[in-house]
């Protein structure tokens, strides 16, 4: 019989099905036969089921009460027996309620906690008095398996909990170099141009984007060279007035930076990393960043504030991190790579190492490999 895996998120949109939420279980469908669904609330419409992650199924939970904590524990509770495997994410009241119906449901239902989180995760548990230690691990015990995406983290977890060993694993999140090969759009130095990218939710507040403007703006001679600057991203209301401003302030950098606003064909996406040279990200914070990942997919140079999963990418030659708010060092930063006459090694070297450990195919069986010994 098939394996029957439920991913439980109910802020899932469609967008969430070519990220972890989706991916997990449609990879382990497609490659491992799983009999896989995303448990959510009905979140407008969902395009990538047709082709992205065909075969996946979607299952809507009720909003009775709309909470996410209750309708995801009553839907557990009337349907919890029909899943053997429950994947989850983040260490929350949700999680809690999660677990414990599932558990009363479905005694013999295995639980994976996809941790999904940053060094903010280990600041809180260090914060966590005896009585709320005990209260988490008595949570901790129930799970079956657990991940987290960075290296780094899974060293600071397993000296938290060093019982907690056997059953913590580090699985990152990842690039479907299958379907970048589906749509035609591969990895090839050649068609770069010079040109720097980023892709993020332009003008939120967390992301930062005045840092990058700024930094480009006082690069050596900008306006006398021929590098481009694209912002790729839902733009946030508001940040519009910030563009006008700038404009008026750097009025010829108007032809230099060029607002794409989001981009849902992810095709289009895909072509915009594999012609640029340079990726930055900006954030002042990223649980994991998958943006970077995408960008080392297509050997785009990172130049980025030492946040998510940055440090993993970012090696000797193959870009710079700088931290969160410093836009001279990322000015600098910026201007040394613009001003390299050939970037083809070091954008080799990225696009390789993407491909070793952030091929979702890869992740996902090591992924299944723990799954089915559990």
């Amino acid at each position: 019989m098939k394996v029957k895996y439920a991913m439980q998120y109910l802020k899932t949109a469609n967008v969430h099905l070519v990220k972890d939420m989706g991916m997990i279980p449609y990879k382990l469908h497609k490659n491992y036969d799983f009999d896989s669904s995303v448990i959510t609330y009905e979140n407008g419409d969902y395009p990538y089921l047709t082709q992205e992650v065909k075969g996946l199924k979607l299952k809507f939970v009720n909003k009775i009460f709309k909470s996410f904590t209750l309708d995801g524990a009553l839907h557990l509770l009337r349907y919890g027996k029909n899943i053997d495997i429950l994947q989850i994410f983040h260490i929350t009241l949700s999680t809690a309620a999660y677990v414990y119906a599932f558990k009363l449901k479905n005694k013999k239902g295995k639980i994976y906690l996809k941790l999904d989180s940053s060094h903010k995760l280990i600041e809180r548990i260090a914060e966590l008095n005896s009585f709320q230690m005990k209260l988490l691990k008595s949570l901790l015990n129930k799970i079956n398996l657990m991940s987290i995406e960075q290296e780094i983290l899974y060293k600071e977890l397993i000296n938290i909990f060093p019982e907690y060993k056997s059953k913590l694993i580090i699985i990152p999140n990842g690039v479907d170099f299958q379907y970048v090969d589906q749509i035609g759009v591969n990895y090839d130095y050649s068609s770069k141009e010079n040109v720097i990218l980023t892709s993020a939710r332009i003008g939120a507040e967390e992301k930062n984007t005045p840092m990058l403007l700024e930094a480009f703006a006082k690069v050596n001679n900008i306006n006398k060279s021929n590098w481009r600057l694209i912002l790729a991203g839902p733009v946030e209301e508001g940040f519009n007035t910030y563009l006008e401003d700038y404009f008026r302030k750097y009025p010829y950098l108007k032809n230099r930076i060029e607002v794409k606003g989001n981009i849902t064909d992810r095709k289009k996406l895909y072509e915009e990393y594999k012609r640029a040279k340079i990726f930055c990200l900006t954030s002042d914070f990223e649980s994991f960043g998958i943006s970077l990942v995408e960008a080392a997919a297509y050997g785009d140079i990172i130049i980025s504030t030492d946040v998510g999963i940055a440090r993993e990418l970012v090696g000797p030659g193959s870009g710079v991190l700088v931290s969160p708010g410093d836009t001279e060092a990322l000015s600098k930063a910026l201007e040394e790579y613009m001003l390299k006459e050939d970037l083809s090694k070091e954008s080799e070297k990225l696009y390789e190492l993407c491909v070793e450990k952030f091929n979702w195919d890869k992740i996902i069986s090591k992924l299944y490999e723990n799954l089915i010994n559990l």
